[in-house]
């Protein structure tokens, strides 16, 4: 009912905090609707990003879980920036453009960015690093940086970006 109410084509969830032995078809899918996510590998009921596309007019030709491409696609065992490149969505940083004070896997273990690749653009659905405390500042500062360069490569590949989601951004105090 709710995305009927929507009307339309995509919806963009963040903070789903789902496990993924906890996915049941009946709490997760959507008749007409598919349904790309991104979940934590380690931590429970954290953090999580799931993108619906209506079937009938909006289906991705490529989908991607994490920011950086080390992840695999289901099933497989090749990381999705060794996959061949007809079968890429590309963008992916490449050696010395990201600083490695975290590494790419733990960047992309907490569930954080699902990426869909349309004809005409690529949408990027995140939920980015909240900065409550000194602890997380160097993994927000990396996932940022890492964002930030997929998005410029993948436009610097004539790919028109479309990033989504929660920027966990304040412009001011007013805004917390």
């Amino acid at each position: 009912a709710m995305f009927d109410i929507l009307e339309s084509d995509i919806v963009v969830m963040q903070e789903t905090k789902i496990q993924r032995k906890d996915l049941q078809d009946d709490m997760v899918l959507v008749p007409g609707w598919d349904v790309f996510f991104s979940l934590p590998k380690h931590k429970k009921g954290y953090s999580g990003v799931a993108i619906y596309t209506r079937n009938a007019s909006c289906a991705p030709i490529r989908a991607e879980e994490g920011i950086t491409g080390v992840l695999c696609p289901p099933k497989s065992t090749t990381k999705f920036r060794d996959l061949p490149s007809d079968q890429q969505i590309g963008g992916y940083p490449r050696p010395g453009q990201l600083s490695g004070i975290v590494e790419d896997m733990i960047l992309d273990s907490e569930g954080r960015c699902v990426i869909l690749e349309f004809p005409a653009f690529v949408l990027l659905g995140v939920y980015c690093p909240a900065n409550r405390d000194e602890s997380r500042v160097e993994f927000r500062t990396s996932f940022f940086e890492a964002l930030d360069v997929r998005i410029r490569n993948l436009v610097a590949e004539g790919k028109e970006v479309i990033p989504t989601g929660d920027l966990n951004v304040i412009r001011s105090e007013m805004d917390s």
